[in-house]
């Protein structure tokens, strides 16, 4: 498996769900337990498969580049609706 980038989309019944970056339309479904290390809803990831298990690097600068876009964007909404 090559280097893709994903985002972690949330996490169900003992599984991670990753969507694809950019389009976010393909998902990869990895068990917990085949994940190197702790992965919080929300971080932009890069992820390689090594004989069966998934390292998982987590892109600290896309991951909070995207954060602070959503509250941006949140905080727009609020102030669009007063």
């Amino acid at each position: 498996m090559s280097l893709s980038k994903y985002t972690l989309d949330r996490i169900e019944d003992g599984y991670a769900v990753f969507l694809k970056f950019p389009a976010e339309e393909e998902q990869l479904i990895i068990s917990q337990s085949a994940i190197n290390k702790a992965v919080q809803v929300g971080d932009r990831v890069q992820i390689e498969e090594k004989n069966g298990i998934y390292h998982i690097e987590i892109l600290q600068e896309e991951t909070q580049q995207k954060k602070a876009d959503i509250q941006s964007l949140m905080n727009r909404l609020r102030n669009k609706n007063n």
